[in-house]
């Protein structure tokens, strides 16, 4: 079971618990919270059991962190949808404040599958420059959960690339995309620190792959905010996910 796996409910079907766990938090001792995308994947391994389908996707508001060791309620409900597609609202709280809510869709139907997008040429990741934080010294939270490698740097194009893989070898889930996509903002030096606020995430495949290569495109800053998209495909070129976020760029005192 993944560290960001939900607890279901004897009492309820659509209810769920979550620990925030050391490996589900980032930030300074003291002061550790949730990573928003650790609590993106929780809410939507909820909603995929109980809508008992795959995830298409979901759009969640990162509206308060959950703390470090703190209990998160997860509630699913059906809103509605047909034979193909489940739509779901997902609510997770913690003593009675809402730390974030997601809409989600999820199942599909039989049709037409064609990539349009293409990986870009990288070097293959054992021929990438790791990536470090340099204050970075907690080798218990979610960072130390990954290993990662810097493909692309192109700040001045708002163009970056990262190589990311599970330590423990985690397979390719929406959960776990989820998670890699929420790196976008520590992509771009201006951005590095940043407060994510939204993320909405797609999932185009679940190809198995070691290497998650997240490919992510700045669209722009604009009144303290960055916006981007996300693209993370399989070594082999397979596109396994799309997603697009807004985060509040970080105060000058606290940029890289």
């Amino acid at each position: 079971m993944a560290f960001w796996s939900p607890q279901s409910d004897s009492s309820d079907p659509n209810k769920f618990g979550l620990l925030a766990s050391p490996q589900a938090c980032v930030g300074p001792v003291g002061f550790e919270f949730i990573m928003g995308g650790v609590a993106q994947a929780a809410a939507i391994e909820a909603a995929e059991i109980v809508a008992d389908k795959s995830l298409l996707w979901s759009t969640i508001q990162f509206v308060n962190a959950g703390l470090l060791n703190q209990s998160i309620e997860i509630e699913v409900e059906l809103l509605g949808g047909g034979r193909s597609i489940s739509q779901v609202l997902v609510t997770l709280t913690a003593d009675g404040t809402v730390l974030q809510t997601m809409s989600a869709a999820l199942g599909g139907r039989q049709g037409t599958e064609h990539q349009f997008v293409s990986m870009p040429m990288v070097a293959a990741p054992e021929d990438c420059s790791i990536k470090t934080d340099l204050d970075h010294n907690n080798d218990q939270d979610l960072i130390a959960q990954f290993e990662r490698r810097i493909a692309i740097e192109a700040p001045n194009e708002g163009l970056g690339a990262m190589w990311i893989r599970s330590k423990d070898a985690l397979p390719i889930t929406a959960g776990l995309l989820a998670i890699t996509s929420d790196f976008m903002l520590g992509l771009h030096p201006e951005s590095f620190r940043g407060t994510s606020l939204d993320n909405t995430f797609r999932v185009f495949s679940t190809h198995p792959t070691q290497w998650i290569l997240c490919v992510t495109q700045m669209s722009g800053f604009r009144d303290g905010a960055a916006m981007g998209v996300t693209h993370q495909f399989a070594q082999d070129g397979h596109l396994l996910s799309v997603s697009s976020q807004t985060g509040l760029l970080p105060r000058s005192e606290n940029r890289r």
